[in-house]
């Protein structure tokens, strides 16, 4: 999926909503031979919020070249200079946008054009349910995956083929398909704030199986809204439990986990581990708001697992949401509201284990016991972990919850080496004139960082010189001088490469 700042273009433009509405756009929805360098552009009937509109992350086109940005000085069209492939069809769609006055557009609307001489003659269509979630279809939106969500975790935003809009009824049409396998992903902005976003009671729905098109139209697809609601660890035992019948008759509980708990006890995900085949193979569950999954764990994590005992018993441990409440009340929450960078979070982890030898071993006053772990970390994340810097963490109770003892945690720089090279996203972004960009390192060594405009010419050099491995660094680019648009800032050290995309808006 690439983002495209400031084209947010309708495929219904006759479709006027009360006191903001798309007028027109250009070219007009399903223009043909549209030419390899074009401005494409949007006009409302009233002046653009650009500070939504550029912030708002619900928002897709499949244009990967933008040239430059522009507003009409009524601030109603928005337009931008692209660069297009031969013979090739695009879209664009918004879920959201709204006006200098406040007046909204919360319909979605879908735009397509193609330097073709024709469209692709092939459609998906189907019908999106409520599912459990009582909430109806219309004005929700579908996506054309051109990779599953499994195939694509840890890749960054899926890239989407089309999108359509969703009909009061429940059904949906995505046109112009070409000949290949896709995966059909629904959204609803239910709150309207211009931003998918589950955990604020927006709806999602995919197909877990492929969709195939192979020189014929497909039909009668089926998708159902669900709810993306983290839960206690009460909720989910029992769909670990019977995930747990497929695992070899030996299987023993070791160790259950939850990962970004928030201050309810509630967990996006939980995981149990297991050890089976005479405590030889361990096997991992791992029941997310959105489903769950088993799997064969790493040999380096397991030679850690098999040598703690097996957990009896878990349904007489203590609520995560009883554990949570008196470790907020304990200091959690001291440590959750320190202020820290932007570029830092902080992050609640949970673990229900023999914790002899886990990072609470130094507080267990028994070793012949069972504990809670929970975790208060302030970090950041690499592609590969979450960088934990400082915070503190508690030990509770088993049966009761009760915190019984609490180290601070530390790490000096020195002491951490982070896993890969990575360079962070700017924050903020847009910005004007003045952002900040974060990297870490894997080895040390002579490190730059410099900004470039969009035709490659070097605006800025923030870094040329030695950097330490295992240090959070940061830059702060000012752009008093520079035009708005789209920058790239790059980090180059011991012969590895990374970009990122940022927007000056004046």
């Amino acid at each position: 999926m690439k983002k495209l700042y400031l084209l947010f273009l309708s495929g219904i433009p006759y479709l006027l909503i009360a006191q903001f509405a798309v007028v027109s756009t250009d070219p007009v929805n399903n223009a043909k031979n549209v030419p390899l360098t074009a401005t494409i552009s949007i006009t409302f009937n009233e002046a653009i919020d650009t500070l939504f509109a550029s912030g708002n992350e619900a928002w897709f086109s499949n244009i990967d070249s933008v040239v430059s940005n522009t507003f009409s000085a009524d601030g109603k069209t928005a337009s931008s200079t692209v660069v297009l492939q031969p013979s090739t069809s695009y879209f664009f769609a918004f879920i959201h946008m709204k006006a200098k006055s406040g007046a909204t557009i919360t319909t979605p609307h879908v735009y397509y054009f193609t330097t073709g001489t024709d469209f692709s003659p092939y459609s998906i269509s189907g019908t999106v349910g409520s599912g459990s979630t009582g909430v109806s279809a219309q004005d929700a939106i579908v996506g054309l995956m051109m990779t599953s969500l499994d195939q694509n975790e840890g890749e960054g935003p899926p890239q989407f083929a089309g999108w359509a809009n969703v009909n009061s009824d429940g059904t949906f049409i995505i046109p112009h398909v070409s000949n290949g396998t896709y995966w059909i992903l629904s959204a609803k902005d239910v709150n309207h704030d211009g931003n998918i976003n589950p955990e604020d009671g927006d709806v999602i729905a995919f197909s877990e199986d492929s969709v195939v098109v192979n020189n014929a139209s497909v039909t009668n697809v089926t998708l159902s809204f669900v709810t993306f609601e983290p839960k206690i660890l009460s909720e989910v035992i029992s769909i670990a439990d019977s995930l747990s019948n497929s695992l070899p008759v030996d299987k023993q509980l070791k160790r259950v986990s939850g990962w970004r708990v928030d201050t309810l006890g509630r967990g996006n995900s939980w995981e149990f581990i297991y050890s089976t085949n005479g405590n030889t193979i361990g096997y991992g569950i791992t029941v997310e708001s959105f489903g769950s999954k088993t799997y064969v764990i790493d040999q380096g994590y397991f030679d850690w697992i098999k040598n703690l005992r097996s957990l009896s018993n878990i349904n007489t441990a203590a609520s995560s949401a009883t554990v949570i409440a008196n470790v907020e009340a304990a200091g959690g929450k001291a440590v959750r509201m320190q202020s820290h960078s932007p570029s830092l979070e902080c992050k609640i982890e949970v673990s229900l284990a023999d914790q002899n030898m886990s990072q609470y071993g130094h507080l267990v006053p028994d070793q012949n016991l069972f504990y809670w772990g929970v975790t208060y970390a302030w970090g950041y994340e690499t592609d590969t972990q979450y960088v934990e810097i400082e915070g503190q963490r508690f030990l509770c109770n088993f049966t009761t919850g009760a915190v019984i003892a609490s180290s601070t945690l530390s790490v000096q720089p020195q002491g951490m080496t982070p896993s890969s090279f990575a360079l962070f996203q700017n924050y903020p972004n847009p910005f004007n004139p003045t952002t900040t960009i974060g990297f870490t390192l894997q080895n040390s060594g002579h490190t730059t960082l410099k900004v470039y405009d969009v035709l490659g010419r070097e605006v800025a050099t923030l870094v040329n010189g030695h950097r330490e491995a295992g240090i959070y660094h940061e830059s702060v680019f000012t752009a008093s001088n520079s035009a708005s648009g789209i920058y790239f800032v790059r980090l180059e050290s011991n012969g590895t490469v990374q970009l990122k995309k940022m927007l000056l808006m004046k």
